[in-house]
C-alpha cells in the first residue's frame, strides 16, 4: 500500500493540496495526484492536508469577489453580479458548507442529541434550513453588491474564506466528534502541527490579503484594526459553534464545520464593508 510518508517534499504538498481542493471542492484533482497515487487504492491523508485549507478558502474567496466586482465594473447590475458570483463559487465549492448551515438549522429542531444527529443525516431539508440558507445569501450578497472595487472585494472575500477554514480547524480542536463515524471522525484527532501550520498560515495570508489589496494608504492604527478585528471576530464565532456542538450533540460533526464557516464568513464580510461603506 502506498504511504505518503515515503513521498518526496514535493509530491508530499501536491497530495495534500490534492486532498484539500478534492475535499473543499468541485474541482478535478488528478492532476495534482503524486504518479503513486493515481489509480491507486490507498487512503487520502485528509487529516495531513489541513494546513492548506485556509489558503484554499482565501482563494475561493478571492474568486468570489473578483468575480462580482469585476461584473459590476462591467455595468452589470450590482444585485445581478453579487447572484452570478455566488452561482459561480457554488459551483465551484458544490454548496458543501452551505449543506452544513442547512443541516445545522434543521437539527434545532430536534429534542435530544440522538434526534439532532438523525436529523442532520436525513437528506431532506426543512424549513428551518431553508431559511438559514435564504439568509447566508442575502447577507453574503448585500455585501458584494455594496463593494464597487475590485482589490476591496477580494480582500473582504478572501479574508472570508481564509479564516473561516480557519474557524472551523479551531472547532475540530476545541471539542471532540459527536459520532463515532464519518467525515468529522476521520479528522480526529487532527495533527498539532499541520493544525498550527494551517492557523499561523491563515493568520499570515490574511495579513498578507490586507497589506497588498487595501485600496487606499491606512494609518498603523486602523491596518492593524483590519487585521487584528476579522481574526477575533473567527476566533469568537468558533469557540461559541464549537460550546453550541457540545452542548446540544456532545461534539462537532462534518455539518456544524459547514455551519461554522458559513456563518464566519457572513460575519467577517458584514462587520468589514460596514467599515468600508
Amino acid at each position: 500500500m502506498t504511504s505518503s510518508g515515503s513521498l518526496s517534499i514535493l509530491d508530499r504538498l501536491r497530495l495534500h493540496l490534492a486532498c484539500g481542493v478534492g475535499l473543499l471542492t468541485r474541482i478535478p484533482v488528478s492532476w495534482l495526484l503524486p504518479a503513486t497515487y493515481k489509480n491507486s487504492s490507498a487512503s487520502w491523508p485528509l487529516a495531513q492536508s489541513i494546513w492548506c485549507w485556509p489558503l484554499i478558502g482565501a482563494g475561493i474567496g478571492v474568486f468570489t469577489g473578483g468575480l462580482s466586482a469585476t461584473l459590476q465594473f462591467s455595468h452589470i447590475p450590482p444585485l445581478a453580479a453579487a447572484g452570478i458570483a455566488l452561482a459561480a463559487q457554488i459551483l465551484v465549492t458544490g454548496g458543501l458548507h452551505e449543506d452544513g448551515l442547512a443541516d445545522t438549522a434543521d437539527s434545532s429542531g430536534g429534542i435530544t442529541p440522538e434526534r439532532k444527529l438523525e436529523i442532520m443525516r436525513d437528506s431532506r431539508i426543512g424549513s428551518y434550513g431553508v431559511l438559514a440558507l435564504c439568509l447566508a445569501i442575502l447577507i453574503r450578497a448585500g455585501v458584494l453588491l455594496s463593494i464597487h472595487s475590485i482589490a476591496l472585494a477580494c480582500l473582504i472575500c478572501g479574508l472570508a474564506g481564509c479564516l473561516a477554514r480557519g474557524a472551523f480547524l479551531v472547532v475540530t480542536k476545541t471539542v471532540p466528534p459527536a459520532r463515532p463515524d464519518g467525515l468529522a471522525r476521520s479528522l480526529y484527532p487532527l495533527p498539532q502541527q499541520n493544525l498550527t501550520i494551517a492557523l499561523i498560515g491563515a493568520i499570515c495570508l490574511g495579513t498578507l490579503l490586507t497589506v497588498f489589496l487595501i485600496p487606499a494608504p491606512l494609518t498603523p492604527a486602523c491596518l492593524l484594526t483590519l487585521i487584528v478585528l476579522p481574526l477575533l471576530l473567527a476566533l469568537a464565532i468558533a469557540l461559541l459553534i464549537a460550546q453550541y456542538a457540545k452542548r446540544k450533540l456532545g461534539g462537532y460533526t462534518g455539518d456544524i464545520l459547514g455551519a461554522c464557516a458559513v456563518i464566519t464568513e457572513c460575519v467577517i464580510m458584514t462587520v468589514l464593508s460596514a467599515l468600508f461603506y
